[in-house]
């Protein structure tokens, strides 16, 4: 499980013993539907933030923080299976980096708070900048990320179909 320790990703680690104790297929398929679900209600609320009045923007910025960081769960369980085993997968290690040591989810978690906390009070010209700069990142580098965990999963559950992250409609 992977833990916000104040405006940093403390520790990302396994929910599933390293020890032997790899995800079930099942395990795995249900953290990728429940990591798409996730991030499509991210995307969806930043489809339509811009448009809201400053209450709904709050109250709905709040659901889709609790949504991304929800999504720590999801990638946890993947990384035991594609991370965390002696022969890991490289494209998905690149893709942790992404998102993990290069902060690029966490920029995200950040600017879907500051939406939180300051959405009330901002002009609709600070809305539109903030939804671009979460999108900037999220759209670029986040979201294909998490397509390659998508694709690993997908590879391995050989059920022939690959998941990819929902794209808000306003990716620059």
């Amino acid at each position: 499980m992977c833990f916000l320790l104040g405006s940093k990703i403390a520790h990302c680690g396994p929910i599933i013993s390293r020890q032997g104790n790899l995800p079930t297929l099942q395990n795995i398929a249900d953290a990728q539907n429940q990591w798409a679900s996730d991030t499509s209600k991210v995307s969806q609320f930043l489809s339509v933030a811009e448009s809201l009045n400053s209450r709904d923007l709050v109250s709905q910025a709040a659901i889709a923080l609790a949504n991304e960081k929800d999504e720590l769960s999801h990638k946890a369980v993947l990384d035991n299976q594609f991370i965390f085993v002696s022969n890991p997968d490289t494209n998905v290690q690149h893709a942790n980096n992404e998102l993990v040591d290069q902060g690029t989810f966490l920029a995200v978690v950040n600017g879907l708070q500051a939406l939180v906390d300051n959405g009330a009070h901002m002009l609709p010209s600070d809305v539109s900048a903030a939804i671009k700069s979460i999108n900037m990142g999220r759209c670029s580098l986040v979201l294909p990320s998490i397509d390659t965990y998508f694709q690993a999963s997908g590879n391995l559950l050989n059920n022939g179909v690959t998941l990819f992250a929902n794209r808000p409609n306003n990716c620059p």
